[in-house]
């Protein structure tokens, strides 16, 4: 029974540490698409954004990285309980 839950504890780590992982490189890609918005505002041709789409790149970059800090927290925790 101990066995069977520390691999249930250890299947359930693995998947949220996958999911960490593509949510983190997500978050770098929008990182970069919202850089080269605002360095594209600044050139002569303007940005390949407009404002309403830039707000909205900007609020879910915000949800994703409260989600990443939820599931990050959600992973610590789950070391915790393996560790103890």
């Amino acid at each position: 029974m101990l066995k069977q839950m520390n691999q249930e504890l250890q299947d359930q780590t693995k998947a949220l540490a996958d999911a960490l992982e593509m949510k983190i490189d997500t978050a770098t890609v929008l990182a970069e698409i919202t850089l080269d918005n605002a360095v594209s505002a600044e050139c002569a041709e303007g940005a390949y954004l407009n404002s309403r789409r830039a707000g909205s790149l900007m609020q879910i970059q915000i949800y994703l990285s409260q989600s990443i800090s939820d599931d990050f927290s959600k992973l610590m925790e789950l070391v915790e309980v393996a560790n103890a």
